[in-house]
């Protein structure tokens, strides 16, 4: 996404739906979530290798909290990484097109993430339902009801989902403009 919030390719932009904007203020919120998670599991990491080798004293509990961390700093910012276009992709095809066929590789790819993202969705609901009604909790120190960690991937998931629907919409709504001539610093 540039700088303007146009969503970018080669020689391509698509001006963001108001379906698309709304969307994406839920991605930023979930993007600085992660962003503070980051903050914490470093603070959570650092307490551990404070007491382990400078106290002499190891808490049992720090890896166990930090996995579960990881799981909702990577789920909680996937859709801002994916509206602000900084994923991981393979543009062998697409950075050669343009035109109607840009548009339809666009889309493909949005198909793609939305199909992952639904099998993700409906996987981690099938997963917290079981935790929930089975009262599964984790065999580790925190003995944590896993329904809470699994529901990040339930939210995550669910968030991109949402995010690509809502950038399948700009791309099949609004009319591509060509790109501006480097005017406003646009970088993908």
């Amino acid at each position: 996404m540039s700088a303007h919030g146009d969503h970018q390719g080669e020689g391509i932009q698509y001006a963001p739906s108001l379906f698309e904007r709304l969307t994406g203020g839920l991605a930023f919120i979930g993007a600085v979530a992660s962003a503070l998670l980051v903050v914490g599991t470093l603070v959570i990491v650092g307490y551990s290798v404070l007491m382990r080798y400078v106290i002499g004293t190891p808490v049992t509990w720090t890896d166990e909290l930090s996995g579960y961390l990881v799981v909702a700093i990577v789920m909680l910012g996937a859709a801002e990484t994916l509206r602000r276009n900084e994923h991981i992709n393979v543009d062998l095809l697409s950075s050669r097109a343009r035109g109607g066929l840009r548009r339809v590789l666009d889309v493909w790819a949005m198909i793609a993430v939305i199909a992952v993202a639904l099998a993700l969705v409906i996987s981690a609901t099938k997963m917290v339902r079981f935790s929930v009604d089975f009262e599964i909790y984790s065999e580790g120190y925190l003995e944590t009801p896993m329904w809470i960690p699994q529901s990040f991937l339930l939210f995550g998931a669910g968030l991109l989902l949402v995010a690509a629907v809502a950038r399948i919409i700009s791309i099949l709504l609004h009319k591509a403009r060509p790109e501006r001539d480097g005017a406003g610093g646009d970088a993908p």
